[in-house]
Parts: structure tokens; C-alpha cells; sequence
């Protein structure tokens, strides 16, 4: 289906532009937003008559009530991204879904390789793993690294060059740029065939504009809202969001607990529907599934070679 906002009723052509104007480009933003962000946006639009039409948009789009049954047969026909490591898919029955994947750990983990290797599978056809698609890579710590690509894309049997094509890259300088850059991203996810969104990582501007416990309140604030632009970006499109998360030091903790937290709080651990916690031993990373709403906590073995991320028992 292919709407145009004009296919709704009661927006002409006057209406369309003063909605694509305040950068509501499509049905699929209509339906995304508040009725009051589109009133705020969009002047002269009342906020019954923005939450008129964002309710429309919603109905044609088919978001609606189903019951359990429907609803898992809909999750059921969605395809999933491959990890691109064996174990790892099956611990996650297939690979990754729609909503927001975290990946935690510390330095050298392997966060950013498994991100890159992401990058690869995400273009690959359906039968083998992939979505067909292109991934939008935000880049927060200048660990984005092009070079690596070709070899993993060596390893699935795609031309590098082409890989480089697919993955479209940004650098966010500051908090403010990073939530702009995820409003861009609808875009690039409509115009582009854009299947994959990954920001790396989600947390280090935040750390580092809003210092201190004073500022505690104005940061998650504003994360929240940033967690809930890539929950409403993923529902809508059905694009698989992957982001990446430091962890902190705890000074005293209890016997049997890790001595380390992931940053951001509740509000992270709240929005994010799958958390992934990555764990660096000698040669080897384990992965393990921290929190999800459908699978068992359990873990696997990886390695970091020059070919991306394999499991720990491949050749």
C-alpha cells in the first residue's frame, strides 16, 4: 500500500503541503505522531483536527486491534535479520525483529564489529537471512569504520563495493543532532529502503552534555523522548533498531551481582524490547540475552576475526 497524505479524506492539497512542510512527509508520520506534536508542528491545524487525521491515518494503515491469534500470526510473517552467527540466531529464534536490540558491554566487547556485520546481513535476500535493505548507521564515538566492511561482505558472498553503497553513515555531534538525525532517518527508511537503523552508541552524548546528578531529570527527559522516536520509527515501518550501550562501574555491590550496570537507567531498560549483554574473556565474547519479552536468558561463545563476528566453534 501506498498512500499519499492527499488519499486521506479532508486533506486537500493546501493541507498536504502544510503538513510536508512541517516535515510530515508521509501517512506513515501522521500516524506516528501526537495530535498535539502535529498541531505544534503545523500552522493553523487545531489539535482535534491533527488527532483526526493522525487516527485516520492510523485505520488505513491497518493499526488496529487484533486478537492474540492475529497478533501472532502478524509477528510470526515478519521477517528477521540474521546476526550472521549461527548460535547467536538461534538463540534468538531466527535472528533479530522489529523494535530496539541493545547491545551492552564495555571496550573491545565487539559491539561495534556485530553492528558492522549487521550492516552486511541486513542486505542480503530473505532466503538467506537478510531484508533486502540498506542500514543507517549514527555514529556517536567515531567508531564507524567503512574498512571493515568489504571483508565481511567477502564472507557472505557480496561484492564490498556494493556493501559500501547500502550502509549510509552520519556522525552525530551532540544530543540535539542525534535526535534529528533519527527523524531523518524516517525519511531515508521510505526513500531508500532502509531495513536497518543502529546508533552507536545511544548513550555517550547524553553522559557528556547532562554531568552530574542535577542534571539527571533533563537527560532521561530528553532520552525518553529519543527511545520513543525509534519505537514509534520501528512499529510504523517495521524496521529493526539496533543501538549500542556503555556500561558503568558499581563501587560496592552485593556477592553474585555483576560489578558493572548498563548506562541510561530505567528509561533504557524500558524501551529497548531485546538487551544483549557482551562480555569479553581472553579470545572469546559471550553474548548473553539480559531481558526480552519472548526469549529464555541464555548465552553463547563468539569470536571477532577479520571476517566480522563468527561463532566460537568455526574453522
Amino acid at each position: 500500500m501506498n498512500l499519499k497524505l492527499e488519499d486521506l479524506p479532508g486533506v486537500g492539497e493546501a493541507t498536504a503541503q502544510k503538513l510536508r512542510k512541517a516535515g510530515i512527509l508521509s501517512v506513515e508520520d501522521l500516524a506516528a505522531l501526537s495530535a498535539r506534536e502535529i498541531a505544534q508542528r503545523v500552522e493553523g491545524l487545531s489539535e482535534d483536527r491533527a488527532f483526526s487525521l493522525a487516527k485516520e491515518a492510523r485505520r488505513r494503515l491497518g493499526i488496529g486491534i487484533y486478537t492474540a491469534k492475529q497478533y501472532l500470526e502478524k509477528r510470526r510473517s515478519q521477517p528477521k535479520l540474521s546476526t550472521g552467527i549461527r548460535s547467536l540466531d538461534e538463540l534468538l529464534r531466527g535472528g533479530l525483529e522489529p523494535g530496539i536490540t541493545e547491545l551492552i558491554g564495555g571496550y573491545g566487547t565487539g559491539k561495534t564489529q556485530l553492528c558492522l556485520q549487521l550492516c552486511v546481513t541486513v542486505q542480503l535476500p530473505p532466503e538467506k537471512g537478510g531484508l533486502s535493505g540498506k542500514a543507517f548507521f549514527i555514529d556517536t564515538e567515531h567508531t564507524f569504520s567503512p574498512d571493515r566492511i568489504p571483508a565481511i561482505a567477502q564472507r557472505f558472498e557480496l561484492d564490498g563495493d556494493s556493501a559500501l553503497e547500502n550502509v549510509l553513515a552520519t556522525y552525530a555531534v551532540n544530543t540535539d543532532h542525534q535526535m534529528e538525525l533519527v527523524h531523518e532517518a524516517a525519511q531515508y527508511v521510505k526513500r531508500e529502503n532502509v531495513k536497518l537503523i543502529i546508533i552507536d552508541s545511544l548513550t555517550a552524548h547524553f553522559r557528556s552534555e547532562f554531568p552530574g546528578r542535577e542534571n539527571l531529570v533533563a537527560r532521561q527527559q530528553k532520552l525518553n523522548a529519543l527511545i520513543h522516536q525509534l519505537i514509534r520509527l520501528s512499529m510504523i515501518y517495521g524496521v529493526v533498531v539496533v543501538v549500542t550501550n556503555q556500561i558503568l562501574d558499581i563501587p560496592e555491590c552485593f556477592p553474585g551481582m555483576k560489578p558493572s550496570k548498563p548506562a541510561g537507567g530505567n528509561i533504557v531498560a524500558h524501551g529497548c524490547t531485546f538487551r544483549l549483554w557482551l562480555e569479553r574473556s581472553k579470545d572469546l565474547t559471550k553474548i548473553t540475552i539480559l531481558d526480552s519479552p519472548k526469549h529464555p536468558r541464555a548465552s553463547t561463545l563468539v569470536k571477532l576475526t577479520e571476517e566480522g563476528v563468527v561463532d566460537a566453534d568455526a574453522s
